[in-house]
């Protein structure tokens, strides 16, 4: 039987069956979407995995804030509670000898807010929205040192600094009623361009004291919804994204990480009137990561706003996540 050995320092051999389940330990650390209280795309999302993968994705997110699910429209006296299933579908492959992934992802639940007047505090409005929220499609491709990796030769790459490139379109898909004050679906198109910046500290992918840093500053645009609650028109400048993550391998099966980003921009105007309600914000989330097989893994995240201005993103989230990876 072949055994693929680290470099010399790394004790101990993989064998084959090895290499596929500490692979499918850094899958677990992949691919999720952005949420309402933002905590970004989580840890290592755009490391590059073995090309000619399928990973498919379900988790179920408790979420509670002021801003709209996936809208980034912060509503300062909105109490917005969510309960969501999120299904998604990777599908790594080469391309022109780059690096690709593509990413489909769906969510559905119920989203329940309390809208609170400012002319009438003792008046409460609470609006409900269940059924399916906007689709994600995304797009990923390496740029610098992040090559199109076979399961054969994902142990011998040594991480270091890597760069790659982000498209994300949101589709107006979701759940949306103009006579309500939340709903699950935006009504309108939004386009996300980032650029993943990958510092990788350890032997290998499958070092299992591996050490990661990731950067992903991005820009979202969005277009138009012309038909929001209470008025003609709502349009946003664009919004400007830090997200960085500190994570760490304890052993092959256990990992956790520090999740931070910052958000700066995205003020609206109502028919055509500026809201003057430019957002900042620092949202944190502590990850952790567990192992159960070759293909079967699952994590647990938490994340809260910890430093806003008025008009900023507020609340507080968790998320589980089950990962099976078809290799």
């Amino acid at each position: 039987m072949r055994v693929y050995q680290f470099k010399q320092h790394c004790a101990w051999p993989l064998r084959p069956e090895k290499v596929c389940l500490v692979i499918f330990f850094y899958f677990v650390c992949t691919f999720s979407p952005k949420i309402l209280a933002d905590i970004g795309d989580g840890p290592r999302a755009y490391f590059p995995p073995p090309i000619n993968t399928n990973v498919f994705t379900v988790y179920g997110m408790q979420i509670s804030g002021n801003s709209m699910f996936n809208s980034d429209i912060v509503v300062p006296n909105v109490d917005l509670d969510v309960d969501l299933l999120v299904a998604q579908y990777t599908r790594t492959m080469a391309i022109a000898d780059r690096y690709v992934s593509v990413t489909a992802v769906q969510p559905a639940g119920r989203l329940t807010s309390t809208l609170s007047l400012n002319n009438a505090p003792q008046v409460n409005r609470r609006t409900e929205s269940e059924g399916i929220a906007d689709t994600q499609l995304l797009l990923t491709a390496g740029l610098y040192n992040l090559p199109p990796l076979t399961v054969a030769t994902y142990g011998d790459y040594k991480p270091d600094f890597a760069v790659g490139g982000l498209v994300r379109l949101t589709l107006p898909t979701g759940q949306y009623n103009e006579d309500k004050s939340a709903n699950l679906g935006g009504n309108r198109y939004s386009l996300q361009l980032g650029s993943p910046i990958t510092f990788g500290f350890g032997e290998s992918f499958l070092d299992p004291n591996l050490t990661t840093l990731d950067l992903l500053p991005s820009i979202t645009f969005f277009s138009e919804n012309d038909d929001p609650f209470n008025a003609n028109k709502i349009s946003q400048k664009p919004l400007m994204k830090l997200e960085g993550h500190i994570t760490h391998n304890f052993s092959p099966a256990v990992w956790a990480s520090i999740d931070g980003i910052y958000c700066y921009g995205g003020e609206t105007k109502t028919n055509g009137q500026s809201n003057d309600n430019l957002q900042r914000s620092l949202n944190m989330a502590a990850t952790v990561g567990l192992q159960f097989s070759k293909t079967l893994g699952l994590k647990l995240t938490y994340g809260e706003t910890i430093k806003r201005n008025d008009d900023g993103l507020d609340g507080e989230f968790t998320r589980l996540t089950l990962v099976y990876t078809q290799l």
